[in-house]
C-alpha cells in the first residue's frame, strides 16, 4: 500500500528541517568550543569501536575546555583572545606557536585529562595574558598574577580542575615564596570588590602596551606595587565613608574609580555632579575611569545615563566595556554583605602616554 503525502506537508517539513539546521549552524558558530566538546563525546563513543580515535577524543576534550576557559578570560578583560589548539610534544618541547587567527599550545601529555587541562590553562595565562607587561614585573608579581588569574577563571569551569590546580601549582608555589603568598592575599582583598580583572589586570594590560619596548626598570615594579596597594585600600575602605584615595597617579598608569551613585542622587535623577566629576578627571589626563555601583536596574540606568552624558560632552571619551560581578559591601556600622555589582570602563585615549610611540 502506498502513502501519498500532501506537498504542503513535505514543504513545511523541509522548511522546518532547514530552520533547525541553520539554528544549529548559528549556535555552533557563536560557541565553537561547544563543537569541540560534542565532537569529543562522539569520538569517545566511536573510540570503543576504533581505538585510534582515542587520541582525538582526548585532544578535542581538552581543547573544548581550554577554549571555554579562554572565552571566560576574555569576558573578564578587554582582550579578544585567539582560538587555541593543542599539539602534543616531547618533555622539553613545550611552547606557544602563533598562526593566523589561532594559537597552538605545544605541550606534553600528562596522561590525565584534568592535569592536561589545568596545565594548558595555566600555560596560556602565563604566556599570553600579560605578555607585553611581563618583563617589567618582578618574579613574585608575575607568578602571583598568573596563579590568581588562572584559579579565578578555573572556578567558572570545574571544581575538580580547581583542586587539581591548587595541588599542582598554587599550594607548592605559595609555600616556598612568602612574597607570592602576600600578593595573593592582596588580590583576595581586591577581589572582594570584584575589581581584580576589570581594573588591576586591565591596567596591567594597558601598561604593557606603553612600556613593552622599554628596558625593565625597578621604577615600573614599584609603580605596579603601588597600584596593587591602591586597589587593596579601595577594597578595604568602608562604604559610605570618604577614607582612601579613589585616584591612582603613576608615571605610566593613571586611573580613577568613581562610585555611582548614592540613593538620594539616583532618586533625584541628577547626573550632573557625576558627569562633572568624570569630565574633571578627563581634563586632568586620567586615561581610565571606572564607574562602579550596584547592579539593580535603577542604578544601572543611572550609571548608563552618567556615562552617556560624559561621552556626549567629550567626544574622544569611549565606553570600553561593561561588567557585572558579585562584590562585597562593607558598611561602617553593620556586617558586610554581598551585592551584584555593575562597572563601566571609560577610556580617555588622550590621557595615554606611550613610550616610543608603542601601542
Amino acid at each position: 500500500m502506498s502513502i501519498n503525502l500532501p506537498w504542503g506537508y513535505i514543504i513545511v517539513s523541509a522548511s522546518g528541517g532547514a530552520i533547525i539546521a541553520w539554528a544549529l549552524v548559528w549556535y555552533f558558530a557563536r560557541n565553537p568550543e561547544k563543537v569541540e566538546k560534542w565532537s569529543s563525546i562522539l569520538f569517545w563513543f566511536f573510540s570503543r569501536i576504533w581505538k585510534r580515535l582515542d587520541y582525538w577524543a582526548i585532544t578535542l576534550e581538552i581543547q573544548g575546555k581550554l577554549n571555554s576557559f579562554i572565552r571566560d578570560l576574555g569576558n573578564n578583560t578587554t582582550i579578544d583572545f585567539p582560538h587555541a589548539k593543542i599539539r602534543w610534544a616531547g618533555k622539553n618541547d613545550e611552547n606557544i606557536q602563533w598562526e593566523e587567527g589561532e594559537v597552538i599550545i605545544v605541550m606534553r601529555d600528562r596522561e590525565h585529562k584534568n592535569k592536561n587541562f589545568v596545565h594548558a590553562a595555566h600555560f596560556f595565562v602565563s604566556e599570553i595574558l600579560l605578555r607585553k607587561s611581563k618583563k617589567h614585573l618582578s618574579k613574585a608579581q608575575k607568578t602571583s598574577l598568573d596563579l590568581y588569574a588562572t584559579k579565578k577563571v578555573l572556578e567558572t569551569q570545574s571544581a575538580s580542575a580547581v583542586e587539581q590546580f591548587v595541588d599542582d601549582f598554587l599550594a607548592p608555589l605559595i609555600e616556598k615564596d612568602d612574597q607570592v603568598r602576600g600578593l595573593i592575599v592582596q588580590y583576595l582583598k581586591i577581589d572582594t570588590k570584584g575589581v581584580f580583572f576589570p581594573v588591576l589586570i586591565n591596567e596591567l594590560i594597558i601598561l604593557g602596551g606603553k612600556v613593552f619596548l622599554e628596558k625593565p626598570t625597578a621604577e615600573i615594579i614599584i609603580e605596579v606595587k603601588a597600584l596593587i596597594d591602591f586597589l587593596e585600600q579601595f577594597a578595604e575602605r568602608e562604604d559610605g565613608s570618604d577614607l582612601g584615595s579613589r585616584e591612582f597617579i603613576g608615571n605610566h598608569a593613571r586611573c580613577a574609580i568613581r562610585i555611582v551613585a548614592s540613593r538620594s542622587a539616583r532618586e533625584r535623577g541628577d547626573t550632573e555632579p557625576h558627569k562633572n566629576g568624570v569630565v574633571a578627571l578627563v581634563k586632568r589626563d586620567f586615561e581610565n575611569i571606572y564607574l562602579i555601583g550596584m547592579s539593580d536596574q535603577k542604578n544601572v540606568d543611572f550609571m548608563e545615563a552618567v556615562a552617556g552624558a560624559c561621552i556626549e560632552e567629550i567626544s574622544h571619551l569611549s565606553l570600553l566595556k561593561r561588567y557585572k560581578f558579585p562584590g562585597l559591601v562593607k558598611p561602617r556600622y553593620w556586617e558586610s554583605y554581598k551585592v551584584d555589582t555593575y562597572l563601566i570602563h571609560l577610556h580617555n585615549p588622550k590621557g595615554a602616554k606611550y613610550l616610543y610611540g608603542a601601542v
